[in-house]
């Protein structure tokens, strides 16, 4: 075990990274800057990579460093990359920190970093990319007043309540669920919400490197298939028959 390991030195070289794990079929994939340390790398991916797009915006655990520059960081990175970008996001609400997610001064600056974004992304016609943690009556109260009920939304790597689902997918008719890789793992939660989201309201997110795929001690973008096979498992459908429908929800969500 070296440095040059636990920096992932070998997965320096974008391309070749991707060419080596996503494998042949791989068309597309999105990487996200949404914080200071973020920014620049999601930008120079979409620029370089012919198959990585980008979403920019605010994490809610970051709201707390959003200003005039981090928004004009956006903004820059938005029309520097041009089509490639094809969202906003990650934003949203996070109560869930053990210390400040109850702090009232945090929730507030949360609650006005996400409304400030909005007026920013909607005109924009760009769907929103919404992180939601511990957060569905604020989010749901916001969703209500801001957005309109046919625009596009991704709920990122959900795992609220079925009743907080069942809620959104009844009053936006494009909102999709964002299913992680937690469902091949034994997390009973999650294969749940898998289950009661219907297949036409979901799409596939790694989250990589940050939630796992079972069987695999790197989370990336060629895992998906993978998970699609869990979601026909879970859905106890063909396996092609899932592939198909996710593949569409994604085209519809991103157009890409």
């Amino acid at each position: 075990f070296t440095k040059a390991t636990w920096d992932s030195e070998e997965l320096t070289d974008a391309g070749q990274t991707i060419s080596w794990l996503f494998g042949k079929q791989f068309q597309a994939c999105i990487v996200q800057g949404c914080d200071n340390d973020s920014f620049s790398g999601a930008m120079r991916l979409a620029i370089d990579q012919p198959k990585v797009y980008a979403s920019f915006g605010c994490h809610p655990k970051s709201a707390w460093r959003y200003n005039e520059e981090m928004e004009s960081t956006i903004l820059r990175c938005i029309d520097s990359c041009g089509a490639k970008v094809v969202a906003w996001g990650e934003f949203g609400l996070d109560y869930s920190h053990v210390e400040m997610g109850s702090d009232m001064t945090n929730r507030r600056k949360q609650r006005e970093v996400f409304a400030r974004q909005l007026t920013l992304a909607l005109p924009r016609g760009l769907p929103l990319v919404i992180h939601s943690r511990d957060a569905e009556h604020d989010t749901l109260r916001m969703f209500r007043h801001w957005i309109p009920h046919d625009y596009k939304l991704h709920l990122h790597a959900y795992r609220g309540s079925l009743s907080f689902m069942a809620a959104l997918i009844s009053e936006w008719q494009q909102i999709y669920i964002g299913v992680p890789g937690s469902i091949t793992m034994d997390d009973p939660h999650a294969q749940n919400l898998c289950r009661d989201c219907p297949l036409e309201r979901m799409v596939l997110e790694t989250d990589s490197p940050y939630l796992p795929v079972e069987g695999h001690y790197l989370s990336h973008s060629g895992l998906i298939q993978d998970m699609t096979r869990k979601v026909a498992e879970l859905k106890g459908v063909q396996v092609s028959t899932a592939a198909v429908q996710l593949r569409e929800n994604a085209r519809k969500l991103y157009g890409i």
